[in-house]
């Protein structure tokens, strides 16, 4: 565990003017504060009585970091760690991130100063593998959700991404679809990674060459996804998509909305694939075909794994579960000859 002595060293001041930060025991001038407040965080320091109550008692309490608590996606998910947890007599304390590259080492080092017994993470990117190292070094608790970073040995469970992206292409290539479009989302996210993997190897395997412009980025946000369609649709007609894959449901929405803005209609003239099968895909206004991710069952199983890990229970080395993903088939696709009606 870092200490103070760790800490003093590290900003250049000495043990005495550490504790006068922490404890804010004394005015300490801004600099210095700054220097102290700074190697604190690059050290993902924290204090020693609450490292000290993590050793020797449980609080019955687990963290929950989460990327994004507007995104529908997410409540779900929290929905079932709470759930478990409850059952299993813990309660779980959230906090979120905002899918912000930076923002992991606060929340990580603010829920655990809530004496928490351990963690499950759903914003993990690889921006953040040193940091999560150091806490497998410590022997802390956590489990990766959602999002799987390679090389860290640690409790994971994920749905099947690849195959995910894999067949929301090969469903439109059976539908003679070539000119097939993928909006991404988060550049740092595993998931999104390897959703696009799918897509590409779908391509490859059937042969189509995929041209630059069809992959662009909507961030999984509505405006950012209508405008990135609007600007897809803008491309000469030989290269113009007749069909797209959306990195979420929310982005879709967003490419279904631009759609109308522009008079094309889906899915006559553009077939759409979303992603995480969320509460609104099924309306009968929407009807999106999309890939489901077993979320609420990721959250319980993440949850049963962080609990049998705290009570040493668990198995003795780190496992990784794949849930798969399902394919649902609605109204927003439709064959094609590959012409496009230019409105």
């Amino acid at each position: 565990m870092v200490t103070m002595r760790d800490i003093a060293k590290h900003a250049g001041v000495s043990v005495a003017t550490v504790s006068h930060v922490l404890n804010s025991s004394r005015r300490v001038g801004a600099e210095r504060k700054e220097r102290i407040l700074r190697a604190i965080e690059e050290l993902n320091y924290v204090p020693n009585a609450v490292a000290r109550g993590l050793r020797v008692r449980e609080t019955r309490t687990l963290g929950l970091i989460l990327p994004d608590i507007t995104n529908p996606f997410f409540p779900e998910l929290a929905k079932a760690c709470e759930e478990m947890a409850q059952s299993l007599g813990y309660a779980v304390n959230m906090i979120n991130t905002n899918d912000l590259e930076g923002r992991m080492a606060g929340a990580v080092t603010q829920i655990r100063e809530a004496r928490v017994d351990g963690l499950i993470i759903t914003s993990a990117a690889e921006g953040n593998k040193v940091l999560l190292s150091k806490l497998v070094q410590e022997g802390y608790p956590m489990v990766l959700v959602h999002r799987r970073i390679q090389g860290v040995a640690v409790d994971t469970v994920v749905a099947d991404n690849f195959t995910g992206g894999y067949s929301a292409a090969r469903h439109l290539l059976s539908l003679g679809h070539t000119r097939i479009a993928m909006l991404t989302g988060v550049a740092h996210s595993p998931v999104i990674m390897k959703r696009l993997e799918g897509y590409m190897k779908a391509m490859q395997d059937a042969g189509v060459t995929i041209q630059p412009e069809w992959v662009t980025s909507g961030y999984g946000k509505y405006e950012l996804s209508f405008h990135a369609t609007e600007n897809l649709m803008r491309l000469p007609e030989s290269k113009r998509p007749t069909a797209m894959i959306a990195s979420n449901d929310i982005s879709a929405l967003g490419v279904m909305d631009a759609a109308e803005h522009l008079g094309i209609c889906i899915p006559e003239e553009l077939s759409l694939v979303g992603f995480d099968d969320l509460f609104f895909s099924a309306m009968k206004a929407v009807q999106l075909t999309t890939v489901r991710i077993p979320r609420y069952e990721m959250g319980q199983m993440a949850t049963r794994l962080l609990i049998d890990r705290i009570s040493r229970s668990g198995p003795p080395h780190p496992i990784e579960m794949v849930l798969p993903t399902t394919l649902i088939i609605r109204k927003t696709c439709g064959a094609t000859n590959n012409t496009f009606i230019s409105k």
